[in-house]
């Protein structure tokens, strides 16, 4: 007889996490992918004109993403992260004043709005702005942490999600916000490995085939279908726009952009403030990351951005961090830009009202992925824990973990 399989659509963080929890728990697992390589938005790639591996974009994780560095251990990835001292430097691109947030060392009135925000109840379709836009930090503190955390202009940011982020990171001690560089780039941290370990438990991974529709009891590939058998399960680890056209019944939820862009210099690069990221604020790029003699910037809620031409948003963002980056050149340097139209949810008040649970109308079928109802925005750690959650739901394993 058979041992039932469990088929996991989709092999980003939240599919690779159910695929391996399961596998790890001694599952038959089928993992399928529309795209010819794992990883989803947090892979890394070949760049022929920077001739250089780059991430797809750039990420921080941090001590309080407990089940994603848990996951990173898991797989063998865990190695590769360079663990840093729990400071984030923030530089005005005018003025060129430097300063620092870390726990316990925060600008003044800083702490103070931190546990307000945790003492005092805000409403649920409350604002960042709305909360916090009268504060003398706002400019240079809870807009970019709100822009960079939740990728949502504060002015429709969700500040009931920002809140609890911020206490979980701010006041939850050093451990908590010291941050983890993926110094190896993101596919060595999360998907080589999770493909190694799913392949020496003897998981199937099958790329390149889509899924179409999902029937009563059948799995619909552009290859052709896969019947889900008495005792197998299915969990669906796709974005909510290819989920919704699989099940209608989803709600529809608005997304927001990100535009990231890479350049590559002629030597190693050296960011102010001695950490190999910056925080950018009075200027269009948002934060700073290096890796070697690559300078990437994050550009968060960039709705604005997205339909200007790479070259002109390369141009303008070059002349902002140039005179941060010693010997850097006047002239552009080589240069490749990345836009995510649907990078995560928008993280509104209405838009989080709507999001998921992991349960479908079918008993074998389980939803995963950053973008359903969590204590998290849309980041890898939501990701891995949203597919810890189902691979749990789908096996009936509460106890299933990546300890």
């Amino acid at each position: 007889m058979v041992s039932p399989t469990l088929h996991v659509i989709g092999a980003g963080l939240a599919g690779l996490s159910a695929a391996v929890a399961a596998a790890r728990d001694g599952w038959r697992v089928a993992l399928h992918e529309a795209a010819p390589m794992a990883g989803g938005r947090c892979r890394s790639f070949r760049c022929h004109l920077l001739d250089r591996a780059l991430d797809n974009g750039s990420h921080l994780l941090l001590g309080a993403n407990r089940n994603a560095l848990a996951f990173a251990a898991a797989v063998g990835g865990g190695e590769t992260l360079a663990v840093l001292p729990p400071r984030f430097p923030f530089l005005d691109v005018k003025t060129h004043r430097l300063w620092e947030v870390r726990p316990g060392r925060l600008p003044a009135g800083v702490w103070q709005t931190i546990r307000a925000l945790g003492l005092t109840g805000i409403p649920h379709g409350q604002s960042v702005a709305n909360r916090l836009g009268k504060t003398s930090a706002f400019a240079h503190l809870w807009k970019p942490l709100c822009e960079a955390i939740l990728n949502t202009p504060p002015e429709q940011a969700s500040a009931q999600l920002l809140a609890r982020v911020l206490r979980t990171v701010f006041l939850g001690g050093h451990a908590a916000a010291r941050p983890h560089v993926a110094a190896a780039g993101l596919s060595a941290l999360f998907s080589a490995p999770a493909e190694a370990t799913l392949a020496a438990h003897g998981a199937s991974l099958r790329y390149g085939r889509r899924l179409t529709a999902i029937g009563p009891h059948v799995l619909e590939f552009d290859n052709g279908p896969v019947p889900i058998r008495d005792g197998d399960r299915a969990v669906l680890a796709v974005p909510p726009w290819v989920a919704s056209q699989l099940l209608p019944a989803l709600p529809p939820l608005a997304t927001s952009s990100i535009v990231n862009l890479h350049f590559r210099l002629d030597h190693t690069a050296i960011l102010p403030g001695g950490m190999p990221f910056l925080a950018l604020v009075e200027s269009l790029a948002q934060w700073l990351f290096v890796r070697e003699d690559v300078v990437s910037v994050t550009i968060s809620a960039a709705g604005s951005l997205v339909d200007r031409p790479a070259a002109a948003i390369a141009q303008q963002v070059w002349q902002e961090i140039a005179p941060l980056l010693q010997g850097a050149p006047q002239h552009l340097p080589p240069f490749r830009v990345i836009k995510e139209r649907r990078a995560t949810l928008a993280h509104t008040p209405a838009i989080l009202r709507r999001r998921p649970g992991p349960a479908t109308h079918l008993e074998w079928l389980f939803l995963a992925g950053d973008w359903l109802s969590a204590p998290w925005p849309c980041t890898m750690e939501a990701a891995v824990a949203s597919g810890l959650s189902a691979a749990r739901l789908a096996l009936g394993r509460d106890d299933m973990s990546f300890a």
